[in-house]
């Protein structure tokens, strides 16, 4: 089932879905065949082949991953506690915190991050430079992402104080605040584009933290290995890097390269890790 409609998409329209896991994919194609109200996945390829429409929303819905403000409590509380203080503490006043937010999404993870870093600063009256470069390879996800615009049911993880110091309601609307969207930059970036090593915005690499979050395992796992790899590479020797909970036994198979940090998806890069 699965190769005929790579094969479909690919020889038809010149998309490449091979990458993508086969349960994942799967899923993705039964959710379609229910939409489109085709009978099974025979009729559903049939009906793929002649509506290009179809094959490009297929191919973005592979694309779009679900995000939260502060999807995970106990890393962020980690984050908040351990990880960025010492970070922080580590950087000279002429040296900026750098952090990549790969497969960014609707930004939620994002400006998460950028609360914490505020909440932090400002606790400890402290100035810290800091930029955060989040990436996707979706333009929608990109675009909602940049407007900084959420509902009332995708606010619910934050905190009031911090609802009242970043956020701007306006209507049924809660908007992001300037302060927390000047030290942010979003663009499109492919994890597995070979062309380049990390995003164009971040020139060199060397993040002092890489947050790469319930996106790995979308992928077969030469693409995983291909991808920790370029993220790896990106970091900063005394980098961290955080995932999503089920990813952990992926990237723990790289012992060589990470340091786990339990009980979070955290790991930290080893002193020489290429």
């Amino acid at each position: 089932m699965n190769n005929e409609i790579i094969h479909s998409v690919r020889s038809i329209y010149g998309l490449d879905i091979s990458k993508y896991d086969i349960s994942f994919l799967k899923r993705a194609v039964e959710k379609r065949c229910s939409i489109t109200e085709t009978k099974n996945i025979s009729d559903y390829i049939q009906y793929l082949s002649s509506n290009s429409d179809e094959a490009t929303i297929l191919f973005q819905s592979l694309n779009i991953i679900h995000t939260e403000f502060f999807r995970n409590p106990l890393t962020f509380a980690h984050l908040e506690q351990w990880i960025l203080p010492r970070l922080m503490e580590e950087k000279s006043d002429n040296n900026e915190l750098r952090i990549w937010s790969a497969g960014c999404s609707s930004g939620q993870e994002v400006y998460s991050i950028a609360m914490l870093i505020e909440s932090i600063t400002s606790k400890k009256q402290i100035k810290k430079r800091y930029r955060i470069i989040a990436t996707d390879i979706s333009e929608s996800a990109l675009h909602a992402a940049k407007k900084g615009e959420y509902n009332e049911k995708d606010i619910q993880m934050i905190r009031v104080k911090d609802l009242n110091d970043f956020f701007v309601k306006s209507g049924e609307k809660y908007k992001v605040c300037d302060r927390l969207k000047q030290h942010v930059s979003f663009s499109t970036y492919d994890l597995l584009d070979n062309r380049s090593a990390c995003p164009q915005e971040s020139i060199f690499g060397n993040f002092d933290l890489v947050v790469c979050s319930n996106m790995l395992f979308y992928y077969k796992p030469n693409y995983q290995h291909n991808m920790v790899k370029k993220l790896i590479d990106s970091m900063d020797e005394h980098g961290y890097l955080i995932t999503g909970e089920a990813e952990m036994q992926i990237v723990a198979k790289f012992k060589d390269l990470f340091l786990v940090v339990p009980p979070s998806p955290i790991f930290k890069k080893r002193r020489g890790a290429k």
